[in-house]
């Protein structure tokens, strides 16, 4: 073939592509969206350098719970908050929506094999030898841990007021300490690992999660983005290998970290195998996990480095998204001065009955009777899902309900959306949270008093949590979700019991930085990482 009638050949080939895919797609390419800003980088630098929860906002309001936008070179995906439609994804479709390759790349080459990262039936098999060490007895059993970090970063706290000039109040980076106080807890409930975080512990590995993510991921570049986004194309354990030679500042600490957490997951986890083989296994999660898998057919059972890959799944995860949430819980409380007042009546009353019965402590069960508390705390996590959003991608031809019709830009109106094999779906957990035909019209204010009159059955279910999309729900809703709410309502009542959070009066603007995830960000010191600085004034509990 002469090469003139070679490059036909491909041209055509390629236009038959291009017109093929165009044809497969053609119903998402017919739903509203915002304009594509640039072939090469899609929509990707405006999704991720816009402050948390705005882009949510701009394509709630103009284009509802439905819209589409695009990726890579010109690559076409929808993007939807509709709850009938993040139902059928994560909850009716019988798994056939996993995560796109691009993400397990990018997930494997932090996790590794934890249950974050895998899909399909390593998934399967590894939260069904997971679920018996994380059902609701086994939560509740590590509430004193959580309390007694809480209260632990309390006293810490009042050492630092006591040796201001008043004795009462002091300006803190609440964020700081409680990244601290939540590393602690997780170490001490999930592993009986005693972290020192609080304390500065000369700890390779505590040193190491300072600012981690910030430092990794903060401020990606349009080439970072696209080459994280470019993941898709490499083969298996292809982004694992970009990612180990990779060698920005940020991604040699992320290495390094991995380094450290992987020694301590892997002595950690021979530590328990031993003592249940000596008959002393004790009740932390990791030693649960541990016992459980024993008891499992061989072939069932989690291999000690998926176990391993566990133990390094749940410190990240269980204190890095606790300790933000409560950051950001916290500064609402400080802006929102009724509700913190509201909240501390609660809390006292509850005490005073607690004093009446002869005990002196909180219990589980306190939490769950105190109704401001539960409202409050559903509030918190529906303004700020660490989890911002959830690729997804079917295995095969599917089609998309809607819980309303979608008018396409030809006119046509849609009630479900046919969405071919390997289309891009990104469940906007942001999104569904802010939806007003969800939550009402106010849904964009902070407002506890909502959750009184909340529908307790949704016609479309979506998170295992308060309808919240916030721990995702079905299969891979989060498998630590119990131990997350426990341990927010410890901290929360702790310490509102004991201070007063107020905004300073020469308190600097704070932004909040999408990294993944969200954090507070002072305008001007972006280069000092997450910081939430307040004004805590001792109250004590009367």
């Amino acid at each position: 073939m002469e090469p003139q009638q070679a490059a036909l050949a491909i041209c055509g080939v390629t236009a038959a592509y291009i017109l093929y895919k165009r044809y497969r797609t053609f119903a998402i390419s017919d739903i509203p969206g915002p304009k594509n800003p640039s072939w090469i980088y899609g929509h990707a630098w405006w999704r991720f350098s816009a402050e948390f929860n705005l882009v949510e906002k701009s394509l709630l309001e103009e284009y509802g719970a439905v819209s589409r936008w695009n990726g890579l070179l010109g690559e076409e995906r929808l993007w939807v908050a509709d709850p009938k439609a993040i139902h059928h994804i994560l909850q009716d479709s019988n798994r056939l929506y996993e995560k796109p390759h691009a993400v397990t790349e990018q997930l494997t080459a932090f996790f590794d094999s934890g249950i974050i990262a895998v899909e399909g039936d390593a998934h399967q098999r590894q939260r069904r030898a997971m679920n018996p060490a994380f059902g609701l007895v086994e939560a509740k059993a590590l509430y004193p841990y959580f309390a007694g970090c809480s209260n632990s970063l309390a006293e810490k706290w009042h050492e630092i007021i006591s040796t201001t000039d008043s004795g009462n109040v002091a300006i803190i980076n609440v964020n700081s300490w409680l990244s601290k106080a939540t590393l602690d807890a997780i170490g001490a409930g999930a592993f009986d690992y005693d972290f020192g975080a609080l304390e500065d512990a000369d700890n390779k590995l505590t040193k190491s999660y300072a600012n981690l993510i910030y430092d990794a991921f903060g401020t990606p570049s349009k080439e970072r983005l696209f080459m994280m986004e470019a993941f898709k194309w490499a083969p298996k354990g292809g982004g694992l290998w970009i990612s180990n030679r990779n060698k920005s500042p940020g991604m040699r600490k992320l290495r390094e970290h991995k380094a450290y957490a992987q020694e301590v997951a892997a002595k950690l986890v021979e530590e328990k195998k031993q003592a249940l083989k000596d008959g002393t296994p004790q009740k932390d999660l990791l030693s649960l996990l541990v016992k459980a898998n024993s008891t499992l057919r061989p072939d069932l059972r989690l291999t000690d480095d998926e176990i391993t890959a566990q133990v390094r799944t749940i410190i990240f995860a269980g204190h890095e998204t606790t300790s933000k949430t409560l950051t950001f819980g916290l500064w609402e409380l400080a802006n929102k001065r009724h509700v913190q007042e509201r909240l501390r009546g609660e809390i006292r009353e509850t005490l005073g009955r607690i004093r009446a019965r002869g005990d002196s402590d909180f219990t589980v069960n306190d939490f769950d009777a105190m109704p401001y508390l539960l409202a409050v705390g559903k509030e918190i996590l529906r303004h700020y899902s660490l989890a911002t959003e959830l690729a997804r991608a079917p295995k095969k031809d599917d089609a998309l309900p809607l819980s309303k019709p979608v008018v396409g830009l030809s006119g046509k109106v849609y009630t479900e959306l046919p969405i071919p094999a390997g289309t891009v779906v990104t469940v906007s957990t942001v999104g569904y949270n802010l939806n007003k035909d969800v939550w009402g019209p106010d849904a964009y204010e902070f407002r506890p008093e909502r959750w009184f009159n909340m529908n307790e059955k949704p016609e479309s279910p979506v998170g295992v949590y308060g309808n919240l999309a916030s721990f995702s729900g079905g299969h891979r809703s989060c498998i630590g979700w119990r131990f997350a709410v426990i341990e927010f309502h410890t901290f929360l009542v702790t310490l509102v019991g004991q201070f007063d959070f107020s905004v300073p009066e020469n308190g600097m603007a704070i932004k909040k930085l999408k990294i993944p995830g969200v954090s507070p960000i002072v305008v001007g010191e972006e280069h000092k990482g997450p910081q939430m600085s307040l004004k805590v004034t001792v109250v004590g509990i009367e």
